[in-house]
């Protein structure tokens, strides 16, 4: 007997974007209409949520598509990471233009129209709403821990609750006839949107550039936990993508034939893909012996002017 657990991690991003996508028009279009760049912000947010999830989705589905070979060694899962640069830019120009008319807005204050300034903003947060039901996981499956589901399903929130500032802003107004409340609002919104590109931004540099994907010393502490492990030198770590962690390590045992590492291979295996999410692991295992007969620091020099090879 089979189960359903609802719309797949695919389904509910491509599901999301289209809402995300219809959001961003009618805010974007009712900024523009009602004067309101308060509402022309929030849309900006629906665009990148809107961007975000097909790219993440593209990315899956290309990665899926896409086995690693002896050219790719590890297919064309860092395509998430080149997409994630790319809308984390695309979001800070977006993000320039909006500051740059609120601060002409805070200068020269334009007529709003509030009532539908109000409407499409309450609007808007239906469809936030919608979205973010959409995006809530399954309960009891993998969807719990997927990054990219996390991720969109907390941005829907957030421009839910940027939807209900806009609406107070218009009520401020309305009440007090402050009209640099609308600006304030964008420029507000626009922080909170370049603050979420900036972390995407270092999150795909940091992989990009091989940061260690978890604790090292952490986990070294771990595997020496374990029994008839005597040592762990060279261990890395690094991120292909945001879902695949791969590692390496050599590892000092308590064994003289290559058979009598295969119970080691399968708790170090355990351990690290149930605390760290390690999904690739490579280990080489030694004796003492040999461990004490070469270094496992690693060395890399770049190849200085005038540095002669010499070879046997």
């Amino acid at each position: 007997m089979t189960h359903s657990h609802g719309p797949t991690t695919s389904g509910r991003l491509a599901l999301s974007s289209v809402i995300f996508g219809l959001n961003f028009l009618v805010q974007g279009l009712g900024g523009l209409w009602t004067g309101s760049l308060g509402l022309v912000s929030d849309s900006l947010e629906n665009l990148n949520d809107a961007v975000v999830n097909l790219l993440a989705l593209g990315s899956i589905r290309v990665a899926n598509r896409r086995e690693p070979c002896e050219r790719w060694s590890y297919g064309w899962h860092r395509l998430e990471i080149f997409n994630t640069l790319l809308g984390s830019l695309l979001l800070m120009v977006l993000a320039g233009a909006v500051l740059f008319e609120a601060w002409s807005r805070f200068r020269h204050p334009q007529s709003i129209r509030l009532g539908w300034a109000i409407g499409f903003s309450a609007l808007g947060l239906l469809l936030n709403l919608a979205a973010t039901r959409v995006l809530v996981p399954s309960v009891g499956t993998r969807q719990e821990q997927d990054l990219n589901l996390r991720s969109a399903y907390l941005h829907a929130l957030g421009d839910s609750l940027a939807n209900l500032a806009v609406m107070a802003g218009m009520v401020v107004i309305h009440f007090s006839g402050w009209r640099w409340v609308d600006p304030l609002l964008a420029v507000a919104i626009v922080a909170f949107i370049l603050r979420g590109a900036l972390l995407l931004l270092r999150d795909a540099v940091d992989i990009l550039m091989h940061r260690a994907a978890f604790d090292q010393e952490e986990a070294k502490a771990a595997l020496l936990g374990l029994p008839g492990i005597r040592g762990v030198e060279d261990l890395r770590s690094w991120r292909v993508c945001s879902h695949l962690t791969v590692c390496t390590a050599h590892v000092i045992v308590d064994a003289e034939r290559l058979e009598d590492t295969e119970h080691h291979q399968h708790r170090i295996e355990h351990l690290l893909a149930e605390k760290y999410g390690v999904r690739h692991l490579t280990l080489h295992f030694e004796t003492q012996a040999m461990a004490e007969r070469h270094q496992h620091r690693f060395v890399h020099e770049h190849e200085a002017e005038g540095h002669e090879h010499h070879h046997d």
